[in-house]
């Protein structure tokens, strides 16, 4: 192999892997950047073996992510595109003409016709000259523009880790649930039999015999609906974290963890400060499409003065191809041409008008999602405050529940109490105890609803 074909060959070997060796670096900085949007230190206040990888599972490989990731880029190019509004254009325009000139008579004088070729080279020069920073200006909205969809994408990966999370708290809660509903439903069974039996001895009606049955069937409704629940979560967690669905359904589907161990042991703030509603990604978004609007109108105003456009021309011109690039064929041209708009049939004073409009509805969307973030962090505060105690009452309510099922149990052994009150306070416990789980869970998902409404900055 010459000198040559191998400097060819490693030209190319380098083309072809350069995108793939740039993706591979803006990958682990994309994900850096997800990580530190959705604070992912701050998970580690649960105690879960798991929930901490499906966020970071979901942060790499999430559909709905990896769009708003594409969209965020456009606006980058938008940036680009636009800033290159602000330099001098140069354009190369080889040209080619026959030339054939009529015959003239001019007096007794008659000319001959003219049969020629035109050969020019010239390259054109283009710059509109920013005397008043109107494409400056320009640039300037495009960057906010950019920068909004940079706090929309933050604000994606945020509510994308608090959704996985609260699924998965959900998950788990329905494992337990099922489990206790399962246990409900066999003592519904068992009362169902000793109720048949009863009846059989003349010791119940048939309204018993009936009753009991219906019990047993709605138990069995209901452990299929919380079957269903926890299924069409799998799927929606499959989906968050950008897999197939198929073969998740069952509880060696997905790995996870125990519930009865999952705790929040993070503090929770009495009050937030203002400085983090004000820092609130929905909030910052608002809040740069403010300054964009404003901008668009220094812009619009802008559009009444005059352009001043600056053109030059040099290249080669020649009526012979041999002759073309000989010194004597070079031509230059440079001009400069200001131009002032006198009557647009009202378009930039509609436009002016229209861009102080969109700047009016925007402050007044700034100040409403100024109040949404406010009320929003209220709301998460008193549910957390409200919820909390609920969880402790009901924690109570066990606690009070499984004494008195003890005491039914000793009475049991001691042959005071029946079998079949034995395992009607064993139901009502394990319904306490699916009260106490619910609340639970929903304590849990509160603390998720908070990190939310703060921006992930809890």
């Amino acid at each position: 192999m010459s000198a040559k074909s191998f400097v060819k060959l490693i030209i190319l070997l380098t083309l072809f892997f350069m995108p793939a060796a740039q993706a591979a670096k803006t990958e682990p900085l994309k994900m850096n950047i997800r990580a530190c949007n959705v604070n992912i230190n701050w998970w580690d206040n649960f105690t879960d073996p798991y929930l901490k990888e499906y966020i970071y599972l979901a942060m790499e490989k999430n559909h709905e992510l990896k769009s708003i990731t594409y969209v965020t880029e456009q606006y980058r190019q938008t940036i680009k595109t636009t800033m290159s509004k602000e330099f001098p254009s140069l354009m190369i325009s080889p040209a080619f003409a026959r030339i054939k000139t009529a015959r003239q008579q001019l007096f007794d004088v008659e000319t001959a016709t003219l049969r020629a070729n035109n050969y020019a080279i010239p390259l054109v020069a283009y710059y509109e000259a920013d005397i008043f920073l109107k494409n400056h200006d320009k640039t300037k909205a495009a960057k906010k523009e950019f920068e909004a969809y940079k706090y929309k994408e933050k604000s994606a990966d945020i509510s994308l880790a608090g959704d996985v999370a609260a699924v998965y708290i959900n998950i788990l809660k329905l494992d337990k649930t099922i489990k206790t509903q399962q246990k409900i439903t066999d003592i519904r069974q068992k009362i169902k039999d000793l109720t048949n039996e009863r009846y059989k001895m003349g010791l119940a009606s048939l309204y018993d015999v009936t009753y009991t049955d219906k019990q047993h069937t709605q138990a069995q409704i209901d452990l299929n609906d919380l079957k269903k629940d926890r299924s069409i979560l799998l799927h929606r967690l499959s989906v968050f974290t950008g897999d197939c669905a198929a073969g998740m359904e069952t509880e060696q589907g997905l790995k996870r963890g125990d519930f009865d161990k999952l705790e929040y042991t993070g503090r929770i703030p009495d009050c937030i400060s203002s400085e983090i509603i004000v820092h609130r990604p929905d909030v910052m978004k608002a809040e740069a499409e403010l300054e964009k609007a404003k901008i668009d109108v220094k812009v619009a105003r802008k559009e009444f003065l005059p352009s001043v456009n600056i053109v030059g021309v040099a290249g080669y011109n020649s009526l012979l191809l041999k002759n073309l690039f000989n010194w004597e064929n070079i031509f230059a041209l440079i001009g400069v041409a200001a131009m002032q708009k006198l009557f647009t049939g009202g378009y930039l004073s509609a436009n002016l008008k229209k861009k102080k409009l969109v700047y009016q509805e925007l402050f007044e969307t700034y100040k409403q999602a100024d109040l949404i973030a406010i009320q929003e962090i209220n709301d998460a505060l008193c549910k957390i405050k409200f919820d909390t105690r609920k969880d402790k009452d009901n924690s109570k309510k066990v606690l009070l529940e499984t004494a008195n099922f003890n005491l039914v149990k000793e009475r049991y052994k001691a042959g005071i109490e029946s079998y079949l009150n034995l395992i009607q306070y064993e139901e009502n416990l394990l319904s306490l105890q699916t009260e106490k789980d619910n609340s639970k869970a929903q304590r849990l998902i509160d603390c998720i609803t908070l990190y939310k409404a703060v921006g992930a900055k809890l």
